[in-house]
């Protein structure tokens, strides 16, 4: 269980709602906010905001750093579906964990290569064995190259994996309705490996 899960090392269990908005602005970005499509984008059925909601949110220290493990879903407002039906529907659901840095770097985020291109073009880090097995999107392309290439052994060790970079934020998620425990301190070790490798710009 989350609480108990939590309480074990420490940290506590559950957010206010203020809280929760200031987790929700930080995590602004995909897979959480997918980009703004046309009106005329969905003639069937026609779409209106997104809601989005956290639970089991778990907060503490881990290895001198600020993370955050919590569930997330993302529900859509459907307008028309020519049916009469209205209402919340299409829940998407992940899993994250973020882990605060101690200064901010560029922007980053790196995805695993799937058949579905990505929305946006991302950039090549120089590393074949990288660019082969993840999209990369930077505002500081220089920077990332080289980050990620010193970063590949413990990129291509093990599952890909979507991880972000936002000021000082590093987060990491996947889809899935619960969190699984089991896997919380080796996630938060992933992290942290990344970001202590990670130098801040000058």
């Amino acid at each position: 269980m989350p609480r108990t899960f939590a309480a074990e090392r420490g940290w506590t269990c559950g957010i206010s709602r203020k809280e929760e908005s200031a987790l929700l602005e930080r995590l602004r970005g995909e897979p959480f906010h997918p980009p703004e499509r046309a009106p005329d984008a969905f003639p069937y059925p026609v779409l209106g905001r997104h809601r989005h909601r956290l639970w089991d949110v778990m907060r503490g220290a881990y290895r001198d750093r600020s993370a955050v493990v919590f569930g997330y879903r993302r529900e859509q407002e459907i307008l028309d579906d020519s049916f009469g039906r209205r209402g919340w529907e299409n829940s998407s659901y992940w899993i994250a964990a973020l882990l605060d840095l101690p200064a901010p770097v560029p922007r980053l985020q790196v995805t695993p290569r799937t058949s579905v291109p990505p929305e946006r073009p991302g950039v090549e880090t120089g590393d074949p064995r990288v660019d082969g097995r993840f999209h990369v999107h930077t505002n500081d392309p220089t920077w990332a190259g080289g980050a990620l290439r010193e970063l590949a052994p413990v990129l291509l060790d093990g599952p890909a994996q979507a991880w972000r970079i936002s000021g000082t934020s590093i987060l990491t998620w996947s889809n899935a309705d619960g969190i699984p425990l089991a896997h919380v301190e080796a996630t938060l070790d992933r992290l942290s490996t990344i970001a202590g490798r990670l130098a801040p710009s000058a």
